[in-house]
């Protein structure tokens, strides 16, 4: 009983001390960028094989590996025409098996689901009211019997959701983490203004298990982790065991190449359509009049868009290309900034496009 005291003290030891990790880890030698062969359905391809020049890809993983440069960023991925060309672990090699917190882009799984529940006609349409379906969980406040899904995926509820004090509480508070939410001062009417907040994450969760019966993660391993074959991941869960929808999942860093893939083929797999294509191009949109923002997904100019998770976690798609490009990184870092010098990283992977039309 004492070793397994001491044993659980350094397990804790351990994790207070990785939420504290100075952001100058020690990088691992240059190796160069070839993907790994593995038993995994991966096709791998060299850059040349896909239209892109292989020089420019090195030196961009050279820069990648630069400590001093990139000190949190731990792992980049790159796929082009749905093969694997480029792949880079700058802390530990041993990362392409390991799960990583991919923390808010969490958020972007979740937008995808609630596509999912449009298709199979479990909702009607974006506009149906999450009053009609979780009545129990709403307070007096007869404004907030307005609020859609639409408000929901776009941060436009109004919930006075302060993440940096109700996340935290949300996952661990002894009542329901729905009515949690719900019950939440409106600071704004719905659909008049923008606040970003894990708490409307939490209540497409808490509307798949309403609607199915089936947990968030229970739903995904049926509807989207299933087709995709991602079966090494772990998501977790409120107190109230309903699925944490805003940072809980944890993938390896080539199943979210997977995700990104998915969106890219218009929510094509292997043949299937996982997800309408339509739910793809409308959610990766600006839907937003007071942000730019979709459906829990960050566009760019109509020609790209990503997913993003604190730290420096990021799921990049450039359809017109076919391409996609994974960054993972620390996630209990203390600052990062995506654009700068992130786009340094995107700026010479598109560089690299021989067949890129100017």
């Amino acid at each position: 009983m004492k070793k397994l005291s001491i044993c659980l003290n350094l397990a804790l030891f351990l994790l207070l001390q990785a939420g504290c990790l100075k952001e100058e880890s020690l990088n691992m030698t240059y190796y160069g960028f070839a993907p790994e062969s593995t038993a995994d359905s991966w096709l791998i391809s060299k850059p040349e094989s896909e239209n892109m020049d292989s020089s420019i890809i090195d030196q961009v993983y050279r820069d990648f590996f630069n400590e001093t440069r990139y000190p949190t960023i731990q792992g980049l991925l790159i796929v082009r025409n749905g093969k694997l060309v480029a792949e880079g672990y700058s802390k530990d090699a041993g990362d392409l098996y390991s799960l990583h917190n991919i923390k808010s882009a969490t958020k972007s799984i979740s937008s995808i689901l609630a596509g999912i529940l449009l298709d199979i006609g479990e909702l009607d349409s974006l506009d149906s009211r999450l009053y009609d379906y979780l009545s129990e969980y709403f307070d007096d406040d007869i404004r907030k019997r307005d609020i859609t899904l639409r408000h929901v995926l776009t941060m436009e509820t109004g919930l006075d959701f302060n993440d940096q004090v109700h996340t935290r509480e949300m996952l661990y508070d002894r009542g329901n983490s729905l009515k949690y939410v719900l019950e939440k001062d409106l600071v704004f009417d719905p659909g008049t203004s923008w606040y970003y907040g894990d708490g409307n994450p939490q209540l497409i969760s808490g509307l798949i298990y309403e609607l199915t019966g089936k947990t968030e993660s229970e739903f995904a391993e049926e509807y989207l982790f299933g087709p995709l074959g991602i079966t090494n991941y772990l998501w977790e869960s409120t107190h109230d065991n309903l699925t944490l929808g805003s940072i809980g999942l944890w993938l390896t860093p080539r199943d979210m190449a997977k995700i990104g893939v998915l969106m890219a083929n218009k929510g094509m797999w292997n043949g299937s359509q996982v997800i309408s294509k339509t739910w793809v191009d409308e959610s990766t949109r600006k839907q937003s009049l007071y942000s730019n923002y979709g459906f829990y997904w960050y566009p760019i100019e109509d020609k790209a868009f990503y997913a993003e998770g604190h730290g420096g976690q990021l799921i990049w798609v450039y359809p017109e290309y076919d391409l996609v490009v994974i960054i993972t990184s620390n996630p209990y870092a203390k600052s990062w900034n995506l654009s700068a010098p992130y786009t340094d990283i995107f700026s010479g992977i598109i560089a690299s496009l021989t067949d890129l039309k100017l």
